[in-house]
């Protein structure tokens, strides 16, 4: 009986020494593989993002100056400002010019009495299209904002080590009680990591790999990195789908104020909405908003992190005038241009002051149109550059596509955009600008058939001189001429310039009124060639700077914008043509204007309606140019066929 049970207990033993060593190796087995979920998890993250701030690629290389004796718009100057690398605030800067007698104040705007440098545009660092993010350092991060959040979000956030064991044993406890993922115990660190790394997602699984990569980043990074990185990457909402990242681009979006100018009230609003952007958006939810706006700003006063004297809780009224304030700014899209001319990180043929008013001035332009085409796909597509040099500066207003195919590769109509080409030409052919030419219709026998071009509008004089032809663009004039000094001359000089020119010219005369498609930048090369051209003639003594292209098309109170030209400009000299083909759906301006050539196209972009539109280079393209000139913050160039140097500033 003895041996019997000793034997049973024998095997016992080694039934337990065999469960032993099984749960040891599974718990190895258990050990290796979380160990290799965790080291898998962690790599699979870039965490080097964390330090996020880096001055070397926080700024923009462009620099802009305003030359003297120029008018800027008050607005203009302002929201050129918050995108700036400035520690100032507007009322600052604007203090020192007047001190320092740079500028006269008018009700709308300034008047610059000698030249100012501004302030560097700050790169915009989102890698999203319609985004705008810049990163600050924690050093230029108001307390009130992270002592607030620690105070409301995470209050043991600088003693835990990326998890919060009470949080979490007390959520664990209520999602068993509800069976659910009901609630959360999310640090500020875990929420970076949540921001940075992954989704909002809710599975166990996902928890699993936040609170690891949580851990890790708080091992190897300091709780002010930590914060300076929340601050800069979370996401604070968006207006008119473009995305708002980060506590410096909150500030201007929101409150049209740099980070150091927000008022206490506002920055229990800022953090308000950290806890759900949408949830309590001020444009739909804005009782919500007020409600948690309150309990925050009262909590942090109970924080004295500021006192009730400084600052107060909002009023109905003024709350009213936020919102009126913030419609105003972001329905509008008036950060946009801002946003677009942050992107770009290279020295151009214009400066940034000059970018942003560019493409505020196109964004205005196709804002008014687009109210009465609502159905047709508009958009603008732009060249500047300087005759002299490589330097140029390409606009595309529809970011989401391909810039540089829209610009190079894209052809449309060009419209009387080519005529001064024509007409140069032929002054190498012997014509000459004083030169008589008729204006009676005329007809060519064709292969085609016959054809017979007709004028845009009405012209009572029999002949007219040549400048007079070109200034106001007349069509039988050109065709009267091209057959008069031969079109196979004129077909051979051409084909230098615009190689995709149908031949033989003689069959394909509409091709002088613009029946050919050329894209924005062929277009631009076409003239720079030409200009170059005139202008080493001149220097040449081939030919006298009355006798080209560029003064005869020089006064706008002559040409097809005399019009439309705004009293401003009358008294000013610049080259421009403009160019309209396609019932409208094409509309171009080309211009020089004694510092830079420009080519301007305004039309529909990708599927027309076939209606037609009622619109023209003159006051589509045009336009643009006009106020780009009249806003930029510098004087026009001497249009003259001396050497201009690139652009620098």
């Amino acid at each position: 009986m003895k041996s019997k049970m000793k034997g049973n207990s024998s095997v016992m033993v080694r039934h337990i020494k065999t469960i032993l060593l099984v749960i040891c190796l599974l718990t190895v087995i258990m050990a290796i593989a979380i160990s290799i979920f965790m080291v898998q998890t962690i790599s699979d993250v870039p965490v080097e993002r964390i330090r996020t701030f880096d001055k070397s690629i926080a700024l923009s290389s462009g620099t802009s100056s305003l030359d003297s004796d120029t008018y800027i718009n008050k607005s203009d100057l302002y929201d050129f400002g918050l995108f700036t690398n400035s520690g100032l605030s507007f009322k600052e800067n604007i203090q020192l010019l007047k001190e320092t007698k740079k500028i006269k104040e008018y009700r709308k705007g300034y008047l610059t009495l000698k030249k100012i440098d501004l302030p560097t545009l700050s790169l915009n660092e989102c890698k999203r299209t319609s985004c705008y993010q810049r990163r600050i350092p924690f050093g230029n991060m108001p307390s009130v904002f992270w002592k607030g959040l620690i105070g409301i979000e995470d209050s043991r956030f600088l003693t835990h080590f990326g998890i919060d064991l009470k949080s979490i044993f007390r959520a664990i406890a209520t999602d068993i009680v509800e069976l659910r993922l009901a609630q959360g115990a999310s640090t500020l660190t875990q929420q970076l990591v949540k921001n940075l790394f992954y989704s909002n997602e809710k599975s166990f699984k996902r928890k699993i790999k936040e609170i690891i990569v949580a851990v890790y980043i708080e091992t190897k990074f300091s709780k002010e990195e930590i914060l300076a990185s929340y601050f800069n990457e979370v996401f604070w909402g968006s207006f008119n789908g473009i995305r708002i990242k980060g506590l410096y681009s909150a500030s201007i979006f929101y409150f049209g104020k740099k980070p150091n100018e927000i008022a206490p009230f506002e920055a229990a609003i800022l953090i308000s909405l950290l806890k759900g952007p949408y949830f309590y958006s001020p444009l739909n939810h804005l009782d919500r908003l007020i409600e948690r706006a309150n309990i925050v700003y009262n909590k942090l006063i109970a924080m004295q992190l500021f006192s009730k004297d400084v600052d107060h809780k909002w009023s109905h009224k003024e709350w009213q005038k936020w919102l009126t304030h913030l419609k105003n700014r972001v329905m509008g899209d008036r950060y946009k241009p801002l946003i677009y001319a942050s992107r770009v990180n290279e020295i151009s043929a214009i400066n940034s002051y000059e970018q942003f008013i560019l493409i505020k001035n196109t964004h205005k332009v196709l804002s008014d149109i687009s109210e009465k085409y609502s159905d047709e796909d508009l958009a603008v597509k732009i060249v500047i550059g300087n005759l002299n040099s490589k330097n140029q500066y390409s606009y595309y207003s529809k970011w989401e596509r391909d810039k540089i195919r829209a610009i190079s590769n894209e052809r449309h109509s060009v419209g009387s955009s080519l005529k001064p080409i024509y007409y140069t030409l032929m002054t190498y052919l012997g014509l000459k600008w004083d030169d008589q030419v008729s204006t009676s219709p005329i007809t060519m026998n064709l292969v085609s058939g016959k054809w017979t071009p007709r004028e845009s509008h009405v012209v009572h004089d029999q002949e007219v001189s040549i400048t007079r032809a070109l200034q106001e663009s007349l069509n039988r004039p050109v065709v009267r001429l091209a057959e008069q000094y031969g079109f196979k001359k004129l077909e051979t000089l051409t084909k230098e310039y615009i190689p995709s020119l149908k031949t033989p010219l003689d069959q394909y005369p509409s091709q002088l009124l613009g029946s050919i498609e050329l894209s924005v930048f062929e277009l631009f090369e076409i003239y720079r060639k030409l200009l170059i051209s005139e202008c080493s003639q001149v220097s040449k003594g081939v030919k006298k700077w009355d006798e080209t292209v560029l003064n005869v098309l020089s006064d706008p109170r002559k040409t097809t914008i005399r019009k439309i030209v705004s009293k401003d400009l009358r008294g000013l000299k610049f080259f421009g043509k403009t160019g309209t083909s396609n019932n409208g759906y094409d509309n171009w301006f080309v211009f020089y204007d004694g510092w830079n050539l420009g080519v301007i196209w305004t039309g529909v972009d990708s599927k027309r309606s076939g209606k037609g539109l009622r619109l023209f280079g003159g006051t589509t393209s045009y336009r643009i140019f006009q106020d780009f000139l009249l806003t930029r913050g510098r004087r026009l160039g001497e249009l003259s066929c001396e050497k201009n140097e690139p652009l620098s500033r």
